[in-house]
């Protein structure tokens, strides 16, 4: 009965270290310890949407164009407003940086960096996106610094949200719902839009934080006006005002050369 009872603990001992084996072999317990930390960094609010991104990019071959996909889906784990958000710009930059330049030279160069770059503005306007790269833009097999790197990163991400708050602004004045807005209205708009600016800022996240809180007392007083002229201008579509909006932008984001 002793022998019985030993050899059954020893059996139990011995699957229990296959099982440990098995994990170790495929690296099963360092990826999902990597997995909780990186959730409980980033807080997201979709955890479990947060959990399936993760495990896409683990599958992703590491080809110039996976690369650029893979570190696009890590800069999307969180906001750019969170501060964690600065450590998943380095594992960017980490995944980047074993890209090819040549048969002995890895690292992050001016191709890759515009290639990702284009990605993150896919979907802005081509001509928003285009003056964008140019205030960007690196020789092809330049190497890219990380600080250079996370700042297009940082001001790619920040206009794709000043985008989207100049299209809600025009939005909210379209009031026929026809896709096209009162000029004096979009021009009223505008011109709080540049004054909340200012023309000292150069931060491109003190632009949106700007955007986001113009004064709405200042505001109606200047669509007030806009509405109470009795000759209108014409009108304005989407694509004209937030080409006109992004103008402002554009000019604060200061060329890398």
């Amino acid at each position: 009965m002793a022998d019985r009872r030993k050899l059954t603990v020893t059996s139990s001992e011995n699957v229990q270290e296959t099982d440990r084996q098995f994990m170790d072999k495929h690296n099963v317990s360092a990826t999902i310890k990597e997995l909780l930390s990186k959730l409980i960094e980033n807080r997201p609010d979709d955890p479990i949407r947060f959990i399936a991104t993760f495990f896409e990019t683990l599958t992703v071959e590491e080809k110039s164009n996976d690369l650029v996909n893979r570190a696009i889906q890590v800069l999307h784990l969180t906001h750019h407003s969170r501060p964690v958000f600065e450590s998943n710009v380095r594992a960017a930059y980490d995944i980047l940086g074993k890209f090819k330049v040549s048969k002995k030279i890895t690292g992050v160069n001016g191709l890759v960096h515009s290639q990702l770059l284009q990605t993150l503005c896919k979907d802005l306007p081509s001509s928003i996106t285009i003056r964008l790269l140019k205030r960007l833009e690196c020789a092809d097999y330049e190497a890219v610094t990380f600080d250079i790197f996370k700042a297009s990163v940082f001001t790619a991400l920040v206009l794709n949200d000043y985008v989207a708050m100049a299209t809600s602004l025009f939005v909210s004045l379209d009031l026929q719902h026809t896709g096209k807005a009162d000029k004096n209205l979009c021009d009223a708009t505008l011109e709080q839009l540049k004054t909340a600016l200012g023309s000292s800022r150069t931060d491109v996240k003190r632009i949106v934080e700007s955007s986001y809180n113009l004064s709405p007392d200042g505001l109606y007083n200047a669509l007030d006006r806009a509405m109470n002229r009795q000759a209108s201008n014409g009108f304005v579509t989407q694509e004209q005002f937030v080409q006109e909006a992004c103008e402002t932008f554009l000019s604060k984001v200061k060329k890398l050369k």
